[in-house]
Order: C-alpha cells, then sequence, then structure tokens
C-alpha cells in the first residue's frame, strides 16, 4: 500500500509509544513497533510521514533520535503547565464524578494545586512527550 504508484500523503501516528509493554518477550511488544518505525523511515518514502508520542523512556529514544527530522518536548512549552491546570480543573469541575460534587471548593482548588504543581509536565494518560516527528524525504 505505501508503494502504491501516485499514492496520497500518509501520515502514520502513534501515540503514547512508552504504554506500550517493555516486558522480557523476546522482542517486547515495545521493540517490535520500535523496529517497524525504523524499517519505515528507511524506506525513505517521500509520502510517509510519521509521528511518534512517548515520554523519553531510554530504548525510545535510542531508537527514534537518530531517525527524526524534527523533536518537540512537551516538558519545555511554556503553556504545558495552564494546559494541566486547564484540564484538571475541567474534571474536578465537571459533573462527570458524583464524589466530586460534594467537595467543597476548597478541596477542589487545594487538589487542582497539588496535581498540577506535582505533575511535572506530565499527567497521566493526557499530556505526553513528544519524542520525534519523523518525515521521510
Amino acid at each position: 500500500m505505501l508503494t502504491l504508484p501516485d499514492q496520497r500523503q500518509i501520515y502514520l501516528i502513534i501515540d503514547a509509544l512508552d504504554e506500550s509493554p517493555n516486558t522480557s518477550g523476546i522482542p517486547s511488544p515495545r521493540e517490535s513497533v520500535l523496529q517497524f518505525v525504523k524499517v519505515l523511515v528507511d524506506l525513505r518514502l517521500p509520502n510517509l510521514h510519521i509521528c511518534v508520542t512517548s515520554r523519553p523512556e531510554i530504548d525510545v529514544r535510542n531508537v527514534l533520535e537518530p531517525l527524526t527530522t524534527c523533536q518537540i518536548s512537551l516538558h519545555r512549552q511554556s503553556g504545558q503547565k495552564k494546559d494541566i491546570e486547564d484540564y484538571i480543573r475541567s474534571v474536578v469541575y465537571s459533573d462527570s464524578e458524583p464524589i466530586m460534587k460534594r467537595w467543597t471548593k476548597e478541596d477542589k482548588d487545594l487538589v487542582i494545586d497539588c496535581l498540577s504543581e506535582r505533575a511535572d509536565g506530565m499527567y497521566v494518560g493526557c499530556v505526553k512527550l513528544v519524542i520525534g516527528v519523523l518525515t521521510v524525504k
């Protein structure tokens, strides 16, 4: 499919690669995905664009960094802390969790402040480090 003549632009997005198991299997599921990405990049297809998001795990960085044309770290983005705080606020003040309806405003604000300060640039399942955007040329 990737090498068909007159193929349109193809965008492959792999989100949260760090959440793929890195177990003791040979190879682990994460290693298999990393090797697959490497194979795709090595094809040098001009119509293939790959975006991989992950926390900066050593194995992920070791494979992807040499392949990337662009790396973006959300840890260094000035608006990330506010985005995390806004997300936590939206959850705490939403009506989706009945138990939170009983919390006082002070308790809700305390939860928002504590989680935002301790997030250290990440909120589990919501904000991830973009390790690489690969554009094969």
